[in-house]
């Protein structure tokens, strides 16, 4: 598999994981009905965001059995 291919799967799996987790902690920080709701929910998702990207493409990357230096090479 392409070293960009998995890039991009850990992105995606990544996102689905974040908009669960911002949608349902400002839901439970300040309520849908506030104002401040799409402002918390993003805030907490670029923070999920960084969180998990990593230890997502790590666990991708053993689990595909693909170096990162050999993907640099070609």
């Amino acid at each position: 598999m392409n070293y960009n291919i998995l890039i991009v799967i850990s992105i995606v799996i990544c996102a689905i994981i974040s908009l669960f987790i911002s949608y349902y902690l400002a839901l439970f920080i300040v309520g849908e009905s506030s104002s401040f709701f799409k402002a918390v929910q993003l805030i907490i998702a670029v923070i999920s965001m960084t969180t998990f990207y990593a230890p997502i493409k790590h666990i991708l990357i053993k689990f595909m059995n693909l170096n990162e230096d050999e993907s640099e090479n070609k």
